[in-house]
């Protein structure tokens, strides 16, 4: 007899609003795939530089050399840094390793090579 004041439950709810939509979740902590493809793109440019400059026998004829030079340190340092925070990474960690591995390669090259050669001169 009680269920005769149930609805059925066959037959669509007409007479039940809707309810509110959640809130979004908030973006999670260690979400660092904005600084790992900065450390990526910089390390790359810096890499194909000094390559360049180890293939290419035109350096000589390059007027703005010492002027390329401070700014691919100035990118080295870029990549190097943006390539340690993303070992603080808690997701993408392939990007963030990559990163972290590309900043590493640049600031190398960029001591071993630019520092320690004569490009300057």
């Amino acid at each position: 007899m009680a269920d005769d004041d149930l609805p059925d439950s066959l037959e669509p709810a007409t007479g039940v609003p809707p309810r509110d939509e959640p809130p979004a979740p908030p973006t999670p902590k260690g979400d660092l795939r904005a600084v790992s493809i900065i450390a990526i793109v910089t390390g790359v440019i810096v890499i194909a530089w000094y390559l360049f400059i180890a293939t290419a026998r035109t350096v000589a004829e390059i007027d703005q050399l010492p002027w390329i030079q401070i700014g691919m340190w100035v990118l080295a340092a870029v990549s190097f840094v943006c390539g340690i925070l993303s070992l603080n990474a808690r997701m993408a960690r392939e990007l963030a390793a990559a990163g972290f591995i590309a900043g590493v390669a640049a600031g190398l090259l960029s001591i071993s090579i630019g520092f320690f050669s004569e490009l300057l001169t």
